[in-house]
Formats: structure tokens, sequence, C-alpha cells
């Protein structure tokens, strides 16, 4: 492949795309011959701003059928166009897929071409697992024919049939794959190592060469949905991708699974320790039955693709009790589906367990303590607030408590706490349920959640009746809770009289013990912790971390909690009552009542190894009144150290 012919190629694209004149096309061709170094025609146009990178872009992936992959990978900039002759003349002897030989020089990895070749050209990324193969495509079909091409059948619909390839632009393949099934090919990408151990998992393991009436029985399936009483057991296929979703969902520890439908596919995601990751992708054919069977159990409105709906399923999941909460949303593409995976667990999380500062943990136990007040836990969605109420009553739960709870919904139940759950249908809302509650003689409410103005008039009235509460709050940090509270309607001599105290917290990933090692940060990551100074890189160690397999060469593996709280002092109740902005408020917690922000708890844990300091800057937000009082990193190290 010489520059020029590649060069035209792509610039002829371009030409009859209407995005390049003939003139320009042969500026950027001159100008590529002028480089000292290969730079793809592509690229070129992008760098004289002929073009857009998006436009580049869109018009490989509308052509990807007409290029081929050295091209493409080449134009996007993954390998050189030495490494690519490179690889063509190794081809020419060894007869080996063009990608196996690139992967095999070390020019590229096997996970980075599929990433990259999914991303940029719109090709669906599929696991060729046994849940997502529906076995009556694989009837009649080589072994050795499938492992000599390096391809899997998955799904088909009609005259279409969505294949898994390792080499999804290879023309030859799919006229292959087309001959064999009579029928047109939809590609869909897997590494090829992917692709070989999933043929040996279904032939083999689950010898499903005769398995048009092959179904796995109750006992064989990893996911008990306890309502499936409402399902007419049809659509076999369509519950063993449920059953696959769901059940690795569950063994990669994910919180929530996201399927959402794209132009072209559907998306499965999970959000794990806090972060998106892209598990598969499924033919969008399946999407209206997927969405149909989940909300069949819920017990939703099948019909209604239009309406917003929220269910719940109690699931059984490899011996261990679920609660799946559903939440559908009607979008341009089809209806997006979010699965929040809660375990129905009795054994709920000691305060020790969170993660806090041996400071930060006996300031608040110290709190705990305190018979009367509002205890406020702050932070965004999916910042652990409610873990954190949870292991709080779980603390305060003895024979000489009584404890009663106000929520929406009840995450878990507590052996010996009354739990109430909101119900609005039934006329039992906050400020009725909580004058009910009072009526019970409870030394410590906990109320789920301030949403309005309603539901904060209610906590307050509680406190000021002389119990203790426990709540959270949507707000980013300890000082602003306060204002919030007073722009929503608290009069602020309420608010300095109720209040005890605010916790402030986020999840920071924890780096993966089995590849963290020590590093020197650079100038450009201390300077974002500026309230630290100075910062004696000689007295601490920090760390990274490069990825492995055990941690999914993420670098991080599982979360732990920063947080800062806050004791309402008598300056600080006189600073509310004066209506001082909420950066005042903040300075005067800083000096009067030891506020260690977030970022300074953070800096604590990435000296012990926990995390990192990029962990912490994407993590915990910046303050900058915070420079107004420094201090040193020992002093940091020491404070964060001190029992109180």
């Amino acid at each position: 492949m010489d520059i020029q012919s590649d060069g035209y190629r792509i610039g002829e694209l371009l030409v009859q795309e209407g995005l390049l004149s003939e003139k320009q096309l042969q500026e950027a061709v001159a100008k590529q011959y002028k480089k000292t170094s290969y730079s793809p025609l592509g690229e070129v146009c992008v760098q004289m701003r002929f073009i857009s990178k998006a436009q580049l872009n869109d018009i490989l992936k509308k052509y990807r059928k007409r290029l081929n992959l050295g091209t493409l990978l080449v134009q996007m900039g993954l390998i050189s166009q030495e490494e690519i002759e490179d690889a063509l003349e190794l081809q020419k002897t060894e007869g080996k897929k063009l990608g196996r030989i690139l992967i095999e020089q070390g020019y590229i990895t096997e996970s980075n071409l599929v990433n990259t070749l999914s991303i940029q050209l719109g090709i669906p990324k599929m696991i060729p697992a046994p849940g997502l193969i529906d076995p009556v495509v694989l009837k009649g079909v080589s072994k050795a024919f499938l492992q000599k091409n390096e391809c899997l059948p998955a799904f088909r619909d009609g005259d279409s049939i969505t294949i898994i390839m390792s080499d999804p632009l290879s023309e030859e393949t799919i006229r292959s794959m087309e001959h064999v099934f009579k029928c047109r090919v939809e590609p869909a990408i897997a590494g090829s190592e992917d692709i070989l151990k999933g043929i040996k998992v279904v032939f083999d393991d689950l010898r499903m060469m005769d398995s048009s009436t092959y179904r796995p029985t109750s006992s064989q399936k990893n996911v008990m949905i306890c309502d499936a009483q409402k399902s007419d057991g049809s659509q076999d296929s369509i519950e063993d991708v449920l059953n696959f979703i769901i059940s690795s969902a569950i063994m990669e520890n994910a919180s929530d699974i996201h399927i959402e439908p794209l132009e072209n596919m559907l998306r499965v995601r999970y959000r794990i320790d806090g972060m998106l990751q892209h598990k598969t992708d499924l033919p969008s054919f399946i999407a209206p039955n997927l969405v149909s069977r989940l909300k069949a159990l819920c017990g939703l409105d099948i019909a209604n693709r239009r309406k917003h709906q929220d269910g719940r399923i109690a699931a059984r999941i490899m011996n261990k009790g679920f609660d799946l909460r559903i939440s559908t949303y009607s979008s341009i593409n089809g209806e997006s589906l979010s699965i929040r995976i809660l375990p129905n667990q009795n054994k709920l999380m000691d305060i020790e367990m969170l993660g806090y500062s041996p400071y930060v943990l006996s300031l608040y136990k110290r709190v705990l303590s305190i018979p009367a007040g509002i205890i406020l836990i702050t932070g965004p969605s999916n910042s652990g607030k409610t873990t954190t109420l949870y292991a709080s009553l779980k603390y305060l739960n003895n024979m000489d408590k009584k404890i009663v709870t106000v929520e929406d919904p009840i995450e878990y139940t507590i052996n010996g706490v009354i739990q109430g759950q909101i119900s609005e249908k039934s006329g039992l809302v906050y400020k009725n349920f909580i004058k009910s509650s009072l009526r019970q003689d409870p030394d410590v409410i906990m109320i789920g959640e301030i949403r309005d103005l309603s539901s904060a008039e209610a906590v307050v009235e509680t406190a000021l009746s002389g119990h203790k509460v426990l709540t959270s709050f949507h707000t980013d940090d300890t000082s602003s809770a306060l204002l919030r509270l007073h722009k929503i309607g608290i009069e602020t001599f309420l608010i300095s009289s109720t209040v005890i105290s605010v916790l402030s917290q986020r999840l920071v990933r924890t780096l993966c013990p089995n590849c963290k090692e020590p590093y020197v940060p650079g100038e450009e990551v201390l300077a974002s912790f500026d309230s630290i100074s100075p910062i004696n890189l000689d007295e601490h160690e920090f760390y990274t971390s490069r990825g492995c397999l055990d941690c999914n060469n993420l670098g991080y593996k599982g979360r732990t909690a920063i947080c800062e709280i806050m004791i309402v002092n008598n300056e600080i109740r006189d600073a509310i009552l004066n209506r001082q902005p909420t950066a005042q408020i903040r300075a005067v917690a800083r000096q009067s009542g030891g506020l260690l922000s977030m970022r300074e708890d953070g800096f604590y844990k990435a000296t012990k190894g926990l995390t990192s300091l990029e962990e912490i800057i994407r993590m915990a937000s910046y303050n900058d009144g915070d420079s107004l009082l420094r201090r040193s990193s020992e002093e940091i190290v020491a404070l964060s150290e001190m029992e109180h």
C-alpha cells in the first residue's frame, strides 16, 4: 500500500462527499509529500482545517466497508505507514489475518483494536458468550469453519444475521457468511481470542450443535426472578440475554446496569466503582422484546412506550437475594433502561468500615452521641449517603433506644428498627408520616432525604421537638448545605438552632493492591492542593497503578469515602444568623471548628496508598477559599490521625 494510493482513496471520498474541493485535495497531497514522516491524508486535511476531526470520523464510519483495515488504522493514527507496510509483508509469508499480525508484532493491542473500531466506526462490540448466542443459528454450522474464520453467529432477524467477527471489515469473510446463511450479514466485533474461546464454550461445554430444543433448566440458571409467574415462558433467547446481563453485572460488582438504544445498536454498560464501563452491544431488533420482558416482570405497562415508568423486581442471583430497581426512559431511539442493583443483606456496614480517617470517625461518633438535633449527610447521587445513614442506625441501634425511619424507598431492613415506607398514592407523605412517627415515642428518627420545603420543614419540626434526626441532602459540601436549607425556605434561626453537624462525602476509587507502585506526582497535580503548603515529598510516598488482570487493567479496584465534617459551634451559628455567605461560614468552620476539606482528607488517604492524587482531583471539587488557611502536609496527616 503506497502513500499515494492510500491518500487518493481517502481523498476521493472526501471530494465525493463535498467536504473537499479538487484544489484542496491537491494541496493536502502536496503537503503530505513534503512532511519528513508519513501522516495520513485525512489527518493532513484536519491539520490544514479543510475538514474537522468529526467529519473525518463520519466519513470513515460511512465508508468502512470500502476501506481495508490497514488504511483505517493508519487514518485513525493508531499505527504508522511503516508499521502497516511491515505487517503486510509478513502477511504474505505467514498467511495470517492482518489484525493478528499487528497484535503479535506489538503495534497495537487487541483491546485497543476492538474498542477503536467499535467506537470510531460504529461497529457493535459484542461478547461471544453463550448467554448472548442464540443456539438456533448455530444448527448445521461447522465448528472448524467458524474457528478458521474467527467468527461466531449470534442473532438472526428475518433476512439478516448478526455475526461476531475478529475482522468485521473482511469482505471475504462476510461473503462466506452470506453464502452459508443465505442472508445479509451485520458484523459485530470482538477479539479473536475471545471468539475462539466462545466457540469452544458453545460447542464443547454446552454442546449446542443440536440445540434447537436445548434450554437450561431453572436449576442451571443464574437468575431466578421472583415475579417470573408474570412471564408467559416464551422468548427464551431474550430470557437468556437478561440472565447474562444481570448475572454478569453481579459478578463484576456493578451497582447499575444501563441498557441504552442507539441508532443502530443496543448498548449495555455497567457502573463499577462509580465509573461506567462498556460491557457489550446487542442488535437493535431485540430491544422491544427485551424491554417488554423486563416491564412485564415489574408489572409495568408494556403497551405505553412513551411514558417514563419505574418498577422493581425481587431476584435471586447465584443464591443471593437482590432487589432490582427498574427505570424506563422514553428516548428518540426507543426506551432506555436503568437497573439499580441492591443486595438484600442484613449484614450492614459498621461505621468503622466506611473508610473515614481517625479524625472524622471520632468526631462523627461524638456527634451521634448528642441526644437531639439534625445530622445532615450530604453529597451528590452515588456518594454513599444511604450507606452512611444505615451504618449510623446500626451504630445507634440498641435496647436503650427506639429508632423509627421514614423512607422512600426502604433500601435495607434492620432488625430492631421500625421502618416506614412513604406512599404518596395512599396519602402517606413525609409530613403525615413524621407526625405519626412522633407518637411512637422515638429517640432517633431517620428521614431518608430532604427533597423540598415540605420535607425540610418536617425535619426541622421533629428536631425542635427534642429528637435526634438523621437525614440526607443533595449539596456539594458542608457549608453549602446550610445555605441551601435557607434557600428552600427554612429561616436562619431555625437552621442555627437545630442543625448540629453536616457530613459531606464522596466515593473515590482505591488503587489496585496488586499493581500499585510508588511515584512522584508532578507539579501540576500538587498545585491542585493549594490549601496544603508546603508539601514535603520527602515525608510522604504517593502511589499510582499500571493496571493488571486483577483490576481489568483499570488500576483501581473498590471504593472508599473521602469526607469533611462540620460541627456547628457558636461561631458558625452566629455566621448563619447574620446570613453570612457560604465562603465566610466555611472560613469560620476552618478557623474555629478545625474543618478539614474533602481534598485534604483525600490527600491524607493518598499518603497512605489507598488512592491516587489524580482520583482525588477528579472527585473532590475545588474551593478557592480553603487556601486562605493553609496547613502543611505534615499538619494534614497529623490532624487526620488525631482522635477527639
